[in-house]
């Protein structure tokens, strides 16, 4: 059994739920939909990246039926091997003896980020968010981030709220070396719930950001993930932390679906382990977060104004609406067709110069 399976008490949970009929968003590089661990697990969902130059439209078979489309078109391919590892954490399958914390949840690949890892239109990025709100996610996970706030991306993420979708982002990397940044753009956004990276012994690591928009911790560093082709790899960073709690989450909604996005975060941070400085709430407890108890309502909060300031570019880390108007919003968007036909993004690319991803 992997190490942070164990960390943030999976197998335990599993007894309970294991992230059946649940739908996370994974809105990042892409997913390798034919690696063996991520078998029927991964919808076509969508690309936001253009095709390059050359390349060739082929046939994909999309259940029984066969259509025309590019091969990156769709979110199942992935160059780069950043959404993979984040899809395989989330919800690899159990058959394949490298499980993902929710190992039947299904993921909704959208990518966003280009070939070398990056995004370039925080606009963008906020569109994909709508698009998996609108085509059936429970949960998106944000494993990217930067510096700068953007108010078209807030929007987004406001949409997911008041759609009783849950928003996972992680904190963001840094150089060992380096002074302490601020914790990244969306992770920070109050109605985010924001994830830093622990190492085997529960302490953060050194190069995950952390500060007071913190919300939990999970582990970050030297996780075994899939990659592109059917190998798996070792991954590092807060990217990877995110993944582990969107799984988390997955199971906890899929255990409770009468709970609205509010109380699941409400779950997953008051039963969280208290660990070292930094860690926000603490390590996630998946098992512990299944037993909350959510009745208590939780203190308001004024959610402070957002920069409008404009992204330019930014990498990966890993690199609500209460009660029954919410269980209403998520019945009328299951009713929904899970994926649709969509024409690629026009336009051209913009470029920009960013911080390789960890």
């Amino acid at each position: 059994m992997a190490w942070h399976l164990s960390a943030v008490d999976a197998p335990a949970a599993w007894e309970a739920a294991t992230g059946e009929g649940i739908t996370v968003a994974v809105v990042d590089s892409g997913v390798d939909a034919d690696h063996p661990d991520l078998a029927g697990a991964v919808l076509p969902g969508r690309s936001y990246v253009d095709l390059d130059p050359g390349d060739e439209p082929r046939l994909m078979a999309f259940g029984s039926e066969q259509d025309p489309v590019y091969e990156r078109a769709f979110g199942q391919a992935d160059p780069v091997g950043h959404g993979t590892a984040v899809a395989g954490l989330i919800a690899a399958r159990a058959v394949s003896g490298r499980p993902g914390v929710a190992p039947d949840a299904v993921i909704l690949p959208v990518r966003v980020l280009d070939d070398e890892n990056r995004y370039h239109d925080s606009a963008m990025v906020g569109a994909a968010v709508e698009w998996a709100v609108d085509n059936g996610a429970d949960i998106v996970n944000l494993s990217l981030g930067g510096n700068y706030d953007s108010a078209q991306f807030a929007e987004a993420l406001a949409y997911a709220e008041r759609h009783d979708v849950l928003v996972v982002a992680c904190t963001g990397n840094q150089r060992g070396d380096g002074p302490e940044e601020e914790v990244w753009f969306p992770a920070r956004v109050p109605d985010v719930l924001a994830v830093t990276g622990t190492d085997a012994e529960g302490r953060r690591w050194q190069t995950a950001i952390t500060g007071e928009a913190t919300d939990l911790a999970a582990p970050g560093a030297d996780l075994w993930a899939p990659e592109p082709g059917g190998g798996h790899k070792a991954v590092t960073g807060t990217s990877f932390a995110s993944a582990l709690v969107s799984g988390a989450a997955a199971l906890v909604r899929s255990a409770h679906p009468d709970w609205t996005a509010a109380e699941v975060r409400r779950a997953l941070t008051a039963t969280a382990r208290p660990g070292g400085s930094g860690l926000g709430a603490g390590v996630v407890d998946a098992a512990a977060a299944l037993d909350a108890d959510v009745s208590a309502p939780p203190p308001a909060e004024a959610s402070p104004a957002l920069t409008p300031a404009w992204s330019l570019a930014a990498t990966a880390a890993g690199g609500g609406l209460l009660g029954l108007s919410a269980l209403l919003l998520r019945g009328r968007r299951r009713l929904r067709a899970r994926y649709r036909s969509v024409s690629r993004p026009r336009g051209a690319r913009v470029r920009a110069a960013a911080r390789p991803g960890v």
